[in-house]
């Protein structure tokens, strides 16, 4: 490992955008002169490191913190860009050829905008489905099953909202919202009786079902239940951190408090933050 020339330093200032950051990547994973660390990453190894990335993004965008939603999307371009070197140094594929595919992909799934002769009256959102299922089912040039094409390594919430999203595209789905409230009531009522049952894997089934069904809900009234989880566990950690807050001023430890007085700290905390 050893540092570029002046001259090559000067050339790589020169460079703007897209093109910078391509051949910073490039000179980090030179074989004979690159960075060590660069080059030991390969696909594997830099899988955790994109996701959080890409968590670190939301928690900005939520945040509103526009200085942050500009730095990690910077962090999280940096991981597809290495991952397309990667590629590139085994030949595979390398970044232009992401870029292309990707562009291919939106022209395709929105034919409403790019298509002159398309003449389909749907929604966007159903085009993109149907388009969508024919071509994994072209290139898996097998008869899958629909559910199949579903990735089984993501997080159960956001694989949940694939599944239903994947049936509803075929009109397998509830017809409107009252619908989904009834079901979430009978999951409730089929969950009370297992555990008056005391029947652990049936209280275990009952839960997942209920889950599942808030997860259709959520998605019935058009909100995101990862998001929405994530502002209500934000609001219970800033009503505690009120609550401890209390107790600090008043020089109060929590195993003095009875259950009475838990509910009232709480009450008092959640008066703070409306």
């Amino acid at each position: 490992m050893k540092k570029i020339s002046d001259k090559n330093h000067k050339k790589l200032n020169n460079l703007k955008s897209i093109n910078k950051i391509r051949k910073i990547i490039q000179i980090l994973r030179d074989p004979d002169d690159g960075c060590p660390w660069d080059l030991k990453q390969n696909f594997n190894s830099l899988a955790p490191y994109t996701i959080e990335e890409a968590y670190e993004l939301v928690d900005a965008i939520e945040q509103n913190d526009i200085k942050s939603i500009k730095s990690e999307l910077g962090d999280l371009l940096l991981q597809i860009i290495l991952i397309s070197q990667i590629a590139s140094d085994n030949h595979y594929f390398n970044f232009d050829d992401v870029a292309e595919d990707i562009s291919e992909k939106m022209i395709r799934r929105h034919p409403q905008i790019f298509d002159y002769s398309y003449d389909l009256n749907d929604f966007p959102q159903d085009s993109w489905e149907r388009i969508k299922n024919i071509e994994k089912s072209k290139k898996a040039n097998i008869n899958n099953h629909l559910l199949d094409t579903i990735e089984k390594n993501i997080p159960a919430m956001l694989r949940s909202i694939k599944i239903q999203k994947k049936a509803s595209s075929i009109k397998f789905d509830w017809k409107d919202l009252n619908d989904v409230i009834n079901k979430v009531d009978e999951e409730m009522s089929e969950l009370k009786e297992a555990i008056n049952n005391n029947n652990k894997l049936h209280i275990e089934e009952e839960l997942g079902d209920l889950l599942f069904t808030i997860v259709n809900l959520s998605r019935h009234l058009k909100l995101d239940p990862e998001q929405t989880l994530r502002k209500s566990n934000n609001k219970f950690i800033s009503r505690f951190n009120i609550m401890e807050n209390i107790l600090d001023e008043k020089n109060i430890e929590w195993h003095d408090l009875k259950k009475s007085d838990l509910l009232t700290l709480w009450n008092k905390a959640k008066d703070q933050l409306k």
